[in-house]
């Protein structure tokens, strides 16, 4: 048995849910509370998510491509790595760099689209059981959201955005990748594996980045990540991604248009051309109550004047239609 501990909404757990349902291995999830984290306090792995223990052989583990890794070799049946020496390398090289990029550049911008248009829904994702629930309550979650939202932009420094050019570097990793799904189906050898697994589940959070998901050269992308959904009976669209939709149907505004963003601008992705890598690289920063009071700033500014322009919503059938 395979025990997960898991943020129900984490793009990097729903990597390793889809691996554990694939491989058919038997495992149960355990929620976890994202700022305590007291459920694996006792673990001496990195504290981070996702986390696995083993029950068969006492394996405990964080982050979500060495877990997919110990789940191959363990348990080879129904394998996501290729035979193949050279091609598991290139599989294991684009779980490393989509983790290292596309995972931490789509959270930062899911979240900074959560901030912008409704955060209110961060004390449901936060704080659902918190006193008994009381902040995930209508107008507790007004209170909530400021202290939250302060302490993720700080903590992923989403205020940052333009600065660290993070809309050109996932735009110009993207292309190219949505380029080869178009021509070859796979990320490798032209059969599924971790790689496609991995960059399906970390496009997730782009689904409700309207410059992204709009865009017209990254629609195959999402068509090919919906495809995916599908044939392997994943989630259709997760409950963040419901929320924002019926915020934006109420309101009838969304924020869409990047206006610092220009046809021609844009920046290599850090992961293009890189050495290969041996760990996956993660963008958290550390808080302190200090500079949660004065962070606030960051965090209004991110709110009201992000240069991320509100426009008319137009609903759609689908995540590309």
């Amino acid at each position: 048995m395979i025990e997960l501990y898991k943020l129900q909404w984490s793009h990097y757990v729903e990597k390793v849910r889809w691996a554990l349902d694939f491989k058919k291995l038997d495992w149960r999830g355990i929620d976890v509370v994202a700022f305590t984290k007291k459920e694996i306090r006792h673990f001496d792995c990195a504290q981070t998510f996702p986390l696995i223990r083993d029950t068969r052989t006492g394996v405990t583990m964080s982050d979500s491509s060495p877990i997919i890794r110990y789940l191959d070799e363990t348990y080879p049946r129904h394998a996501l790595l290729p035979a193949d020496p050279v091609e598991r390398e290139a599989a294991w090289q684009w779980m490393l760099r989509l983790d290292s990029t596309l995972g931490l550049h789509a959270r930062r911008l899911g979240y900074t689209q959560i901030i912008m248009e409704c955060p209110t829904i961060l004390a449901q994702l936060f704080m659902p059981n918190v006193c008994g629930g009381l902040f995930a309550r209508r107008g507790w979650r007004a209170l909530a959201a400021p202290v939250l939202g302060t302490l993720l932009t700080l903590r992923f420094r989403f205020h940052r955005n333009r600065e660290d050019g993070v809309y050109e570097a996932l735009e110009t990793q993207l292309l190219p990748i949505a380029a080869q799904l178009q021509r070859d189906g796979f990320l490798v050898g032209g059969r599924f594996s971790a790689a496609d697994i991995t960059l399906a589940s970390l496009l997730r959070p782009l689904r409700i980045v309207p410059h992204f998901v709009q865009h017209p050269r990254l629609q195959s992308l999402f068509a090919w990540q919906e495809r995916l959904f599908r044939e392997h009976g994943r989630e259709a669209a997760f409950p963040y991604e419901a929320m924002v939709r019926a915020k934006r149907e109420r309101s009838r505004r969304w924020r869409t248009r990047v206006s610092w963003m220009h046809a021609d601008r844009g920046v290599a992705s850090a992961a293009d051309g890189a050495a290969d890598r041996q760990v996956a690289q993660n963008d958290i920063h550390s808080n302190s109550r200090w500079m949660l009071l004065f962070g606030l700033p960051a965090y209004l500014k991110l709110r009201w004047f992000s240069g991320v322009t509100r426009e008319r919503y137009m609903s759609v059938v689908s995540v590309v239609g």
